[in-house]
């Protein structure tokens, strides 16, 4: 978890470094997810290999670390300043639902299919589920301003 940590840490400030005036937060928060998703991809292969054990918890971790400040960044971006306060509030309340349940969701499938795969499932719907955050991102257009 410590190497997640601090691969957190640093996606974090790549991050900022990636976000500039004018740059596309939904990209940068694409590249975040797609952190996420590939780690997640590489933790189904590690087998008794610690290099991919290593490369999952960074990959995952880099994405991980702006998991709660990009959604905000977006809305800020995207919405007139007079609902930024109430889109965030939701953004908030949406993740914080997310973040308490993930745990029972991701035990339920491990207990449903109990065996040698289940750890393997609940990491191909991790990155599921970060894939179709992605497409979302990529396939929706923003509110904008007006």
């Amino acid at each position: 978890m410590g190497v997640a940590t601090c691969s957190a840490i640093f996606g974090r400030f790549l991050s900022s470094r990636l976000l500039a005036p004018g740059t596309c937060r939904r990209h940068v928060a694409c590249l975040s997810y797609a952190c996420q998703c590939l780690g997640c991809v590489v933790l189904m292969f590690i087998g008794t290999s610690p290099a991919l054990l290593c490369a999952g918890m960074i990959l995952f971790g880099v994405g991980i670390g702006n998991a709660t400040s990009l959604p905000p960044l977006i809305a800020q971006a995207e919405f007139p300043r007079h609902q930024v306060a109430r889109v965030v509030t939701l953004i908030v309340a949406i993740a914080q639902d997310c973040y308490a349940f993930a745990p029972a969701l991701f035990g339920g499938v491990r207990t449903l299919f109990n065996g040698p795969d289940s750890d393997l499932i609940a990491l191909a719907l991790a990155a599921s589920i970060q894939a179709a955050a992605i497409l979302v991102l990529i396939s929706t257009r923003p509110h904008g301003k007006p």
